[in-house]
C-alpha cells in the first residue's frame, strides 16, 4: 500500500498573487498618467513650484511649459534679475513678454514660478480610470507601441479620439519651452 505523495506547494501564494497584481495595476496606472503628461506636454496637477533655465527666444515671447501660470516669482535674463509690469508681463497661458524682446542666449533666461491645478480636473481623474482600466484589458507581455510602420513592446497607450478631445484641453498650445 503507497501512501499518498503530500501536495506540493502552491507556484504562487495567494498573498503574492494580490501583491503582484497591485504592483501590475500601479503600473498601469503610472503609465496612464505618464502617458496623459507626456502628450500635455506638461504635468497638469499638483500645483508646485520650479526654476527653469531657458534657451531665449530671441523674440518677444518666451514660452514655459505650463497652461496654468498662478504666479511668477522671479525672472533673471543674462544674470540680471528682471522686474516685473516693468521689464515683462506674464499671462496664466505660460507665457512672459518683454517687449524689447527676450536674449537669444542658451540658458539666457531663469525662472522661478508657480503652476498647475491644486485639484485634479474630474474629467482627468475619469480619464486616467479609463485609459488604466482598459490597459488592464490587454494581457500583460501583449502591450504594443506603433512606430512608423514598426511594432516595439511596450507600454504605451493608445487614446480614442473622444480621449484626445479632453486631453487637448490641457495640451501646450504653444509647444514646450
Amino acid at each position: 500500500m503507497t501512501t499518498p505523495a503530500a501536495a506540493p506547494e502552491p507556484l504562487v501564494e495567494l498573498a503574492e498573487f494580490a501583491e503582484m497584481t497591485s504592483e501590475i495595476e500601479q503600473t498601469r496606472l503610472d503609465q496612464a498618467i505618464a502617458d496623459i503628461r507626456g502628450y500635455c506636454g506638461w504635468h497638469i496637477a499638483p500645483v508646485f513650484t520650479e526654476t527653469v533655465t531657458l534657451d531665449g527666444p530671441g523674440r518677444s515671447v518666451l514660452l514655459l511649459k505650463s497652461q496654468r501660470v498662478i504666479d511668477v516669482a522671479s525672472v533673471t535674463e543674462n544674470g540680471r534679475e528682471l522686474v516685473e509690469g516693468t521689464d515683462y508681463e506674464w499671462s496664466e497661458d505660460g507665457m512672459l513678454r518683454r517687449r524689447c524682446g527676450w536674449t537669444d542666449r542658451y540658458r539666457g533666461v531663469v525662472v522661478e514660478f508657480t503652476h498647475g491645478y491644486d485639484v485634479v480636473p474630474a474629467e482627468l481623474v475619469a480619464l486616467v480610470f479609463d485609459v488604466a482600466t482598459a490597459a488592464a484589458a490587454v494581457p500583460v507581455g501583449e502591450r504594443r507601441e506603433k512606430i512608423g510602420p514598426f511594432e516595439l513592446g511596450g507600454a504605451t497607450v493608445e487614446f480614442e479620439p473622444h480621449q484626445y478631445a479632453i486631453l487637448d484641453r490641457y495640451r501646450l498650445r504653444n509647444g514646450p519651452a
